[in-house]
């Protein structure tokens, strides 16, 4: 799995934690060691029940702080002012509901030096909005119709707006060169985008040749064991199709829970599914020997020990108390979880056309699903240090020969 990128990644995280000022005591909160995953007891009788093989002390950050290398690429001001690359981001399930952007502190950092566009559907076109206009590096928001539903209904979708983006266009023909960033469900969302661009199945006419690259954050590629739960006979957490047909009879609870339209309660069944092993899985089987063997491939996931949570009422912290309901239903399956998604299923599906090189996990970072992405889900703020972790992303992935 080609952990020497999961240790530069390791180094270049270490590097912007250190530059931000943070105390040892502090980054070995939020750190995991490098593993291969093969090497892992994740699932089975003869699992792992703890992480503390993963955890580093005090003392080893240290020490790893007084021998780390100077990063081959620094991620400053000239920096964003010269890189001639465009990050397509795109969200995770029901984003189009959510009051906060993934990626939000990137989005909406009012001193971005850099372009940030988000694409919106315009019927059949794309409408463009800038967030923030600068030289060289490029952030593009892929904002996708119908987020909670399949991905037959998606993808399509996501082709459009790319496709119909005038900016994008004339940044390709300028040079640029594209990087998906995958979050969630946008993960295998942009996997299937990718693998029908190189099948034919969608009339690219410049996306893929101009295409470097995927990152999966924290992506539910193989399915997730909460979306089961949430549909099987006796779910632990909460009945689907009961959720939706109280928010159905309730509009105004159907607006707090993201079902705030006929068409949100429609595709939210078929949406959960498409989340679980089941379609999950199907679905690889499809789109992964499509894959295209020249790009690149990285997946980085977060893992989080119950223990970890916020969640006392004096904490004032929803988005920890929800998220460690929703990983309780996982952590008797693996502790290898970030409260939505185990581990296993943050990797890439097998490709024996994609070269090993070219499939490289980054590790996992110590917070919750939530925690990679936004500051503020619901109501709780997350100290994760976000912006060091997305610097030490783009270090590892745009420096990699």
């Amino acid at each position: 799995m080609h952990d020497e990128a999961a240790r530069r990644f390791r180094d270049h995280f270490l590097w912007q934690l250190r530059a931000e000022g943070h105390a040892p005591a502090q980054i070995a909160r939020w750190m995991w060691k490098p593993y291969d995953p093969a090497a892992l007891r994740i699932l089975g009788p003869q699992r792992d029940r703890g992480l503390d093989h993963l955890a580093y002390g005090e003392a080893e950050i240290e020490e790893l702080l007084k021998t780390l290398p100077e990063p081959s690429l620094r991620i400053d001001e000239h920096f964003f002012r010269r890189e001639k690359t465009v990050l397509v981001m795109v969200p995770g399930f029901t984003h189009e509901t959510l009051k906060n952007f993934s990626w939000h502190e990137q989005v909406q950092r009012k001193d971005s030096p850099h372009t940030v566009l988000m694409l919106h559907p315009d019927g059949e076109g794309t409408r463009e909005q800038l967030y923030q206009d600068g030289d060289g590096l490029k952030l593009v928001y892929l904002r996708y119709p119908r987020s909670n539903a399949a991905s037959p209904h998606i993808v399509p979708a996501m082709f459009r707006l790319l496709q119909g983006s005038p900016s994008l266009r004339r940044w390709v023909a300028e040079g640029y060169r594209l990087f998906f960033i995958g979050y969630s469900y946008g993960a295998p969302l942009s996997l299937e985008l990718l693998a029908d661009l190189h099948g034919g199945v969608l009339a690219d006419e410049f996306i893929l040749p101009a295409t470097r690259g995927f990152l999966g954050l924290c992506g539910d590629i193989g399915g997730s064991y909460l979306a089961d739960d949430c549909l099987g006979e006796s779910p632990q957490l909460v009945a689907m199709d009961k959720l939706v047909a109280f928010a159905r009879r309730h509009p105004w609870f159907g607006k707090l829970a993201g079902l705030g339209t006929p068409q949100l309660c429609d595709d939210m069944m078929h949406g959960v599914g498409a989340l679980g092993h089941a379609v999950r899985q199907e679905r690889a089987r499809d789109y992964a020997p499509r894959l295209p063997p020249q790009l690149r491939y990285y997946t980085a996931a977060a893992i989080m020990p119950l223990a970890d949570y916020r969640r006392r009422w004096w904490q004032f912290n929803l988005d920890d108390w929800a998220m460690h309901r929703q990983a309780l239903v996982t952590d008797p399956i693996t502790v290898y979880n970030d409260g939505q998604v185990a581990l296993p299923d943050n990797l890439l599906p097998e490709a024996p056309q994609l070269p090993v090189a070219h499939n490289r996990h980054l590790g996992a970072v110590r917070t919750h699903h939530w925690g990679v992405s936004y500051r503020t889900f619901n109501l709780g703020i997350n100290r994760f240090p976000r912006v060091a972790y997305y610097r030490a992303l783009m270090q590892t992935i745009l420096s990699d020969g």
